[in-house]
């Protein structure tokens, strides 16, 4: 178990230091952590629809919900109890006469067809916060999602109102993670884990990188994860690694090269291995071995009240004193959650403090052209009675003879 206290009670705490009597989020993986609900509009269409939750300082456990009426279906799949649901926009769904509807049903028909839409996401929000009380109140909006003018619009809408960005406070909340959390994280690493598995099981001389990305993203899609981000290269062309996967054949003596992602029931997976189709070099051998230094060196002093900067250089001083001296990066790690990268980023001199219950996605890679890339990953808890690694891949370089 990780030391966190309950969710609800962390985000009234921040709303209560932030001086907040509201809080709106406005991007598909806030409304998400609030909700439970994945938007759809706000996954597929961010620029042209998009889902708001509203949480306020009485009720954090109890959010608004809003989307268009399109989508507004998904409120049924919130996670926790509801406030209440606003659709706005024109969606039509048709009801023959004299046609029994089920509970369920007669619960969407009640908010999706019966009551009046308003007329657009602001009109929603607008809907919300004075039904709730807060026309004069202090509010938060997550900005990374909103549109330009956005929260210009709202305090014109309902002038009593104190408006002002707060997407840092929300990412500062998600930081500690429930245990819910933590095991929706530990199942995408697993998912991606069994990609890995499946993508070094055809290894094999004339095997392509086109070949190992389809069959990692296949095994993703069959243990129900959805593939994020794929990226395997052979040999020296690791040191391109962001390029597509080519049809350049495997061949015995390359290194293969994995950093690949996939999500699972809204939480991210980021985990990165490096094998070596046959005996591997002294060199790859070497440059490895201290690569896993340095991400061992993370997961051994990672512990609450360290700074993201302090634990870059303990890294960093890892990975120079096994091995490669000149080693430098411009992080080592992030954390992870509903998003790839979320609090705290281990970076230079970054100030930003682990606590307990963060979720550190600790990585040390390693470019160098006519090498190509060298590279261990994984997520663990930073817990003030020990830290735990969310992975069971092994992480020493794995050999395919």
């Amino acid at each position: 178990m990780t030391g966190t206290v309950s969710r609800d009670r962390r985000l009234a705490r921040h709303l209560d230091e932030a001086g907040l009597d509201a809080l709106v989020a406005t991007s598909a993986e806030n409304v998400l952590w609030l909700t439970g609900i994945a938007s759809v509009g706000g996954q597929n269409h961010p620029y042209s629809s998009r889902a708001l939750a509203v949480v306020t300082r009485d009720r954090p456990d109890a959010p608004y919900f809003a989307s268009s009426r399109g989508d507004v279906d998904q409120f049924l799949d919130a996670t926790t109890a509801l406030s209440g649901v606003v659709g706005y926009g024109t969606f039509h769904r048709e009801l023959p006469e004299g046609l029994e509807l089920t509970a369920r049903e007669e619960r969407f028909k009640q908010i999706g067809v019966d009551d009046p839409p308003a007329p657009d996401a602001l009109g929603a929000l607008v809907r919300i916060l004075t039904g709730a009380g807060l026309a004069n109140a202090r509010i938060g909006v997550d900005e990374t999602a909103a549109p330009p003018g956005f929260l210009e619009r709202l305090g014109e809408a309902l002038p009593g109102c104190a408006v002002r960005p707060a997407a840092a406070l929300l990412q500062q909340v998600r930081k500690v993670k429930t245990e819910a959390e933590v095991r929706r994280i530990a199942e995408a690493a697993a998912i991606a884990e069994s990609g890995v598995r499946a993508a070094l099981g055809i290894a094999a001389e004339g095997v392509t990188e086109r070949d190992m990305v389809r069959e990692f993203e296949t095994a993703v899609a069959r243990a129900g994860g959805r593939p994020r981000f794929t990226l395997i290269k052979f040999g020296r062309e690791g040191v391109l690694g962001q390029t597509r996967p080519s049809d350049t054949p495997l061949r015995r003596g390359d290194s293969i090269w994995f950093d690949a992602g996939c999500t699972h029931r809204g939480y991210w997976s980021d985990i990165a291995r490096t094998a070596s189709f046959g005996q591997p070099a002294p060199r790859l051998a070497a440059v490895y071995a201290a690569m896993l230094a340095g991400e061992q060196a993370a997961l051994d002093a990672a512990k609450p009240g360290m700074t993201g900067g302090e634990l870059f250089d303990r890294t960093v001083e890892a990975v120079r004193g096994a091995g490669v001296p000149h080693y430098r990066r411009h992080h080592v790690g992030h954390g992870i959650g509903a998003e790839i990268y979320e609090p705290v980023l281990i970076t230079p001199g970054n100030p930003d403090v682990i606590e307990d219950g963060t979720v550190v996605n600790s990585e040390t890679p390693y470019y160098e052209f006519g090498l190509g890339g060298v590279h261990v990953e994984d997520p663990f808890v930073v817990a003030s009675g020990g830290n735990r690694l969310l992975t069971t891949l092994d992480r020493s370089l794995i050999v395919i003879d």
